[in-house]
């Protein structure tokens, strides 16, 4: 009897470890965090409309809220303020990169990462040395140091850097732009790193460690994300991924909703990539969000926006079609931009415009029932957050972008982030 009762009392405490491990194990071990720079409500909305009207990719993830992006001095905030309150957890004032409104080094949800034995990512169709993807390695307190956030991410542990120019990474005699002597190429080619500056460089590349310095026939943002995920998996500790979609802010910039339709299909086509491999491989929460909005989007004609789908060129290709007297605007509209009833008041505005490029925006972006009201700037509206995977359901209501790095930490399992 006492044998059985001994028996008993160690099956039960055996079961009580069992449970405590598994309650103590974290949720997940990787989290792919995708950006679109600039990417408002309405940049999500009008792209679901141009195309048909189904929710996009990012619309049908399980969780979902809204998020604050005002930083320490204002309340629009820029890409580097934003980006370090989303990598570090703080806010701090534009134009800084992880590091406080008083100039103290920030530690960033990346670099805990790294701190815990998991491998890191950057991706993004803007420079390496942009904002966004800086602001996750770097700490400076001026986004416009190129050379110098150029170096600190070549002296950085992140494995996989996938971007686009490689300027700031050579000196002047070898065909880049940095003033000083340092090549930053041939330094992270004698660290183990491929470096390479086409898709099929990167296609062939077999190094775990992997730069992307591309040119104008960069790689998409989805396959670059592929190739980052290819390596970064085989860590046996999970990874940190970011990845940086730039386009809707330039389309919001330029009041261009060619290029924001663009910029958020080419994100959500990345997001169906990561959602894809967090089925697959499991223990992967995906998160996407935005850093601020640009442009002041407004949809006053949600019936219209296909029309957006029908151009087959950027707004600048169609200009440059143009002949000097801009006889040819109609024809030229009508074969690039499926515009086959131009009116003689939308003709005379393009052909007496001082800049063209901005009259035909202005035309498309009427005809598609679009307005902007941000006159090409930052807005301080909230942005949205989509959430898929283990620990998504921490992502909704209504939060300030300082949270998500601590949710992020929370569902790896990294402890208190940011330290107090």
């Amino acid at each position: 009897m006492l044998r059985r009762s001994l028996t008993l009392l160690l099956v039960v405490s055996l079961l009580l470890s069992a449970l405590s491990f598994a309650s103590a194990r974290p949720e997940a071990d990787s989290v792919i965090l995708l950006i679109g720079d600039g990417m408002g409500f309405n940049h999500i909305e009008l792209t679901r409309l141009a195309l048909g009207g189904n929710p996009l990719a990012m619309q049908r993830l399980p969780y979902s809220g809204l998020v604050a992006t005002h930083s320490a001095d204002s309340p629009v905030t820029d890409s580097a303020a934003a980006a370090t309150a989303l990598a570090a957890g703080v806010k701090t004032n534009n134009g800084m990169l992880a590091v406080s409104p008083g100039g103290q080094r920030l530690e960033t949800i990346l670099e805990r990462c790294l701190e815990k034995g998991k491998a890191a990512g950057l991706v993004t169709n803007d420079a390496l040395w942009g904002a966004t993807p800086a602001a996750f390695a770097v700490h400076l307190g001026s986004r416009g140091e190129y050379a110098e956030i150029a170096r600190q991410l070549a002296e950085s542990k992140v494995q996989v850097m996938l971007g686009c120019g490689a300027d700031e990474m050579k000196p002047k005699a070898a065909g880049g732009a940095r003033k000083d002597d340092l090549d930053l190429v041939k330094a992270l080619q004698g660290r183990g790193y491929d470096v390479v500056t086409t898709r099929e460089e990167m296609r062939k590349a077999a190094r775990p460690q992997l730069v992307g310095l591309f040119g104008d026939e960069a790689p998409s943002v989805a396959e670059m994300t592929e190739a980052a995920l290819a390596r970064l998996e085989q860590s046996k500790r999970g990874f940190f991924l970011m990845v940086e979609e730039c386009g809707s802010d330039g389309g919001g910039h330029g009041s261009d909703p060619l290029r924001v339709v663009r910029a958020v299909r080419s994100l959500d086509k990345t997001v169906q990539v990561a959602v894809d491999h967090a089925r697959r491989r499991g223990r992967t929460l995906v998160l996407v969000t935005a850093d601020h909005e640009t442009g002041g989007l407004l949809i006053d004609a949600p019936a219209r926006a296909p029309l957006l789908t029908r151009a087959t060129a950027s707004a600048r290709e169609i200009v440059k079609q143009f002949s000097d007297n801009r006889a040819n605007v109609a024809v030229v509209l009508k074969e690039r931009a499926g515009v086959d009833d131009l009116t003689p008041a939308e003709l005379e505005k393009i052909q007496k415009a001082s800049n063209p490029t901005e009259a035909v925006l202005a035309v498309l972006s009427a005809r598609a029932g679009v307005r902007w009201t941000g006159q090409g700037h930052h807005t301080g509206v909230p942005v949205r957050v989509f959430a898929f995977g283990p620990g998504a359901e921490r992502f909704t209501g209504t939060l300030d972008n300082t949270q998500l790095s601590g949710l992020i930490a929370e569902t790896l399992g990294l402890g208190t982030f940011p330290k107090p």
